[in-house]
C-alpha cells in the first residue's frame, strides 16, 4: 500500500485541473450516473489504449474519525487488503498482479480511495473484488493486531523518525487547533495503540457502503458499459443510510501564538529549513475567483526559478538555496497556503523571514505586472501539461473533486476562473489570505534554539 503521505498532490489539485482539462469544450467528455443504492459513478472515456483505471472513493478520511480513535481511517485502508469471505488474506493485490494490473490506496483528511489499473476486459473482476471487500471484509482480533503493529511501525519510520514530519505535525496542530484537521492523518501513537476490532467494525459499518462512495472509471469504456458492470457487481449492496456528519470549518482564522515560531531542534537535522502555513477560509463557490487568484499568487511567489521569492532570496540576495509556495484550498474544511525556504549558510531565520515578508508586502500593496501575471498562468499549465495524458491523473482529479462536493462541470470550468484572474485579484488575495495572525511559522534546525519571532 502507498504511504498516506501524498507530497504536494493536494496542493497542486487545482493547478492540475487547469492542465488536464483545458477549456471546458476541449476537455474530456465526462459522464455521470447513480445506482439506486446511492453509488455515484463518474466515467472519463479515453480510448488511446485498451486499459482502464478503476477507483472507488469513500467519503471518509481522518477528519471524520471518532474522538480518541485517530488513525482509524488510514488503519482501515490497511485492513481492506486483508481477507474477505471469498478472498483469502493477502490475495487481493496478488490477484490484481496475476491479471497484469497494479493496485494501491491512499487516505487523506477528507477521503479514502482504492484503485486498480488493468486491461479493459478485467474491469468486471475489479468491481467484483471491490464490491466483495466493501461489505464482506473479515475483521478479527488477530488481523487487527497485526495491522495495528504495521501502522505503528509506519508512524515510527515516516513521522517519529523524521524531524521534518514531526515539525509539520506540530505546525498543523497549532494552525487547525480546535478542528478535525489538527489531528494528523496517520493518527497519534497513543490512540493507534488502542484501536481494536470493535472500533474497526463500527467504522466499517458506518462508512463502507455504496451511498458513501463514488466509483470513477477512466479509460477505454463508455458510460453504458460501466453502468451495466456496476449494476451487476455493486447494485445489490445495501446502503448504510449514515452519511458522514457535517463538519464545521473555522471562521475565525486567527492562530494562537502566531507571533512565536514553532521550533524543532534535532541533532539529526543536517539542513535547516523555514516554513510558514497560513490558514485559509473554507472553499466557497461564491468566492471561487479569490481561490483561483490564490493559485496564481502562489505561482507568482513560488513558481520555480521564475518565482519572485526565488529571484529575490536565492538569486539577488543570496539568503536561501531553495524557496517555494503553494495554495491548497481543495478541502472540505480550511485550506492552507504554504511558503517554505532553505536558508543559505550563515543566514539566520529572522533575516530570511524579513526578506519573505517584504515580498509579501509588495504583493499586498502593488499590482503585479502584466508579464508576470501572464507568465504565471502559462506556467501553471505548461508545468503540468502531461497530466492530461495520464488516466490516473484524470481519475484522481475528478474523484477527489467529488469528495469535496465539486461536480465534473466545476472541475472543467476551473480554467476559466484562472483565465479571468486579474492583477487586482492577486493583490486582494494576498491581502485576504496572507495575514500574519492567520499563520504559524516553523524553524527546523540541528542546533538548540528557543522560540522566537517568525
Amino acid at each position: 500500500m502507498t504511504s498516506l503521505f501524498k507530497p504536494l498532490y493536494a496542493a497542486l489539485f487545482c493547478v492540475v485541473v487547469l492542465v488536464a482539462c483545458g477549456k471546458p469544450t476541449d476537455g474530456p467528455k465526462v459522464e455521470t450516473a447513480e445506482l439506486e443504492n446511492g453509488l455515484e459513478i463518474i466515467v472519463i472515456p479515453d480510448f488511446r489504449a485498451d486499459v482502464v483505471t478503476h477507483m472507488l472513493w469513500y467519503r471518509v478520511g481522518s477528519a471524520d474519525e471518532p474522538n480518541g480513535k485517530s488513525g482509524i481511517a488510514h488503519f482501515f485502508e490497511h485492513l481492506m487488503f486483508r481477507g474477505t469471505e471469498n478472498i483469502p488474506p493477502g490475495e487481493f493485490s496478488k490477484t490484481v498482479a496475476r491479471l497484469g494490473g497494479q493496485d494501491n490506496a491512499f487516505t487523506s483528511y477528507d477521503y479514502t480511495a482504492y484503485f486498480q489499473r488493468i486491461t479493459k476486459d478485467k474491469l468486471g473482476k475489479m468491481m467484483e473484488m471491490e464490491a466483495e471487500r466493501m461489505q464482506k471484509l473479515i475483521i478479527q482480533d488477530e488481523i487487527v493486531a497485526i495491522e495495528r503493529d504495521v501502522i505503528l511501525e509506519e508512524r515510527s519510520s515516516r513521522v517519529d523518525g523524521r524531524p521534518a514530519s514531526l515539525l509539520s505535525e506540530q505546525l498543523r496542530l497549532r494552525l487547525h487547533k480546535g478542528t478535525a484537521y489538527e489531528v494528523p492523518v496517520i493518527g497519534w501513537r497513543a490512540e493507534i495503540e488502542k484501536l481494536n476490532a470493535v472500533d474497526a467494525t463500527n467504522f466499517y459499518r458506518r462508512y463502507y457502503a455504496p451511498d458513501n462512495a463514488v466509483l470513477v472509471v477512466a479509460g477505454a469504456v463508455t458510460l453504458d458499459e460501466v453502468l451495466a458492470l456496476a449494476q451487476t457487481h455493486y447494485g445489490d449492496l445495501q446502503p448504510s443510510g449514515q452519511p458522514r456528519a457535517r463538519r464545521i470549518a473555522a471562521t475565525d482564522l486567527t492562530v494562537a501564538g502566531f507571533d512565536q515560531a514553532e521550533v524543532l531542534a534535532d541533532p539529526r537535522v543536517r539542513q535547516p529549513s523555514w516554513q510558514r502555513l497560513y490558514r485559509l477560509p473554507q472553499y466557497s463557490s461564491a468566492d471561487k475567483r479569490q481561490f483561483a487568484a490564490a493559485d496564481v499568487l502562489a505561482e507568482i511567489l513560488g513558481g520555480g526559478l521564475t518565482g519572485r521569492l526565488y529571484q529575490t532570496l536565492v538569486i539577488a540576495q543570496k539568503l536561501a538555496v531553495n524557496v517555494g509556495a503553494y495554495s491548497d484550498s481543495s478541502r472540505l474544511d480550511n485550506g492552507e497556503f504554504m511558503i517554505y525556504a532553505v536558508p543559505a549558510p550563515q543566514v539566520d531565520f529572522a533575516e530570511l523571514a524579513r526578506a519573505i515578508d517584504d515580498e509579501i508586502t509588495t504583493m499586498q500593496t502593488a499590482e503585479v505586472g502584466a508579464d508576470s501575471l501572464r507568465r504565471a498562468k502559462r506556467q501553471l499549465m505548461s508545468d503540468l501539461v502531461f497530466a492530461r495524458d495520464s488516466q490516473q491523473s484524470m481519475a484522481n482529479i475528478f474523484g477527489s473533486a467529488a469528495m469535496i462536493g465539486l461536480s465534473p462541470d466545476d472541475v472543467l470550468a476551473w480554467v476559466d476562473e484562472i483565465d479571468a484572474v486579474t492583477a487586482n485579484d492577486v493583490r486582494r488575495a494576498a491581502q485576504a489570505f496572507l495575514k500574519p495572525r492567520h499563520s504559524v511559522t516553523g524553524h527546523l534546525t540541528g542546533e538548540m534554539e528557543t522560540g522566537g519571532q517568525p
